[in-house]
């Protein structure tokens, strides 16, 4: 594929992004399911019998481990150790429950109701169990308190979760059949564990000296984009785990005094809103939906069995709270998915094809149904939120 034609379809897809993110904002509609159905509707388009927009592999590969990096140190370098209050303690502790109660049932339901290995079931636990809280907010502006502080929490926490355990999944349990054959795992499991977090420490350390020695508006925050992307490659050139290794990266940094830190973060987030609205936009030319009563009907069903775990893992994470029953509901109802959840789809759509690193046969189901959460939970998340006077007793 010749160079011209992609970079003008990198224009045409950031130009199409921006102008319904934009359209999307003006008329209070979720940017999400803006651009996912955008996404889908340029990918229908042909010219002569070829698509207007396409892309090559490698480039898509690219382009999902670099959004991969950032959002993990976007999100990662949020967590204050020294900020963890008893709100904090609470949503992690929501965090932890729901997805064990996940992993468990909800893979059972998987299971049974879309008939797919074990493996693909806790692969879809883990990526849903994510949320992300820009839909919310975006609809609540100006509204506080202990509920919208444990939904935004609990958004910090599940990112990583959601990013990483799909992955160590994998990295677990590819090629092993016999239990015999776990234990034999075991051991490079764990090393790669420990290279992860020891190279994101190492870029952390590094990152630290450069910053903290001589702040620059331009080269200060290009140093952080940098530093997250080099803790990926070098963790995974070692055989260690990338994702792990930038995790590590952000903690550290959010965690030690900055200068400018706010810039610098702040300057990298512009960058992941970027990568925002083309990975969302090119999700929706990816993935095709099977448009069949069967699957809207099972990915239905699964999606209000998720919810009862949900409903279930609030009640008893805040059991010892007096929280009321209509405040569970409304955490219950809002667990709209994001960027995170995204990139992780993102990243196995574009992997699907003999021979790539987290090639699955047979993952389509996973990365549909998926797909299916992010809309269904998004509009629900939107519904939910304009009852919030019933919810939460607030104008």
């Amino acid at each position: 594929m010749e160079a011209l034609s992609i970079v003008t379809s990198i224009a045409v897809v950031l130009l199409i992004g921006v102008v319904f993110s934009v359209l999307a904002g003006k008329a209070k509609i979720p940017e999400i399911i803006v651009l996912v159905i955008a996404g889908m509707v340029l990918g229908a388009l042909k010219y002569k019998g070829e698509l207007i927009v396409e892309f090559p592999v490698l480039f898509l590969t690219c382009v999902s481990i670099f959004a991969l990096a950032l959002i993990l140190f976007d999100s990662s370098a949020k967590i204050r150790l020294k900020e963890l209050d008893t709100l904090s303690l609470k949503a992690l502790k929501f965090v932890i429950i729901f997805t064990v109660l996940s992993l468990i049932f909800f893979s059972l339901a998987a299971e049974y109701f879309l008939g797919i290995p074990l493996v693909f079931c806790l692969i879809l636990a883990v990526i849903n169990a994510g949320t992300s809280t820009d839909v919310v907010m975006a609809f609540m502006k100006g509204v506080k308190g202990r509920v919208m502080g444990i939904l935004e929490l609990e958004s910090v926490f599940n990112t990583p979760l959601t990013v990483l355990l799909p992955f160590v999944i994998i990295d677990f349990t590819q090629g092993q059949t016999k239990i015999t054959e776990v234990v034999g795992l075991m051991l490079p499991f764990l090393t790669s564990i420990v290279l992860g977090i020891g190279t994101g420490i190492f870029i952390a350390v590094i990152l630290f000296k450069i910053v903290q020695k001589k702040y620059s508006a331009f080269y200060s925050p290009l140093a952080v984009i940098v530093a997250a992307l080099l803790a990926y490659v070098l963790a995974e050139n070692l055989d260690g785990n990338g994702v792990i290794a930038v995790v590590s990266l952000g903690i550290f940094f959010g965690n030690v005094y900055v200068r400018e830190k706010i810039a610098l973060l702040s300057t990298e987030s512009i960058l992941t809103k970027a990568l925002f609205i083309f990975v969302f936009v090119l999700i929706g030319l990816l993935i095709k939906i099977p448009l069949t009563k069967e699957f809207f009907i099972v990915s239905l069903i699964l999606f209000l069995i998720y919810l009862a775990i949900r409903y279930v893992a609030a009640a008893v994470s805040f059991m010892k709270d007096k929280m009321s029953a209509k405040e569970i509901l409304f955490i219950t109802l809002n667990a709209p998915k994001g960027l995170s959840t995204i990139v992780v789809v993102f990243l196995f759509a574009i992997n699907n094809i003999p021979g790539s690193t987290y090639y699955l046969p047979g993952i389509d189901i996973v990365l549909n149904v998926t797909l299916m959460f992010v809309l269904y939970s998004i509009v629900l998340s939107s519904i939910v939120c304009s009852f919030q006077g019933w919810f939460l007793g607030k104008k």
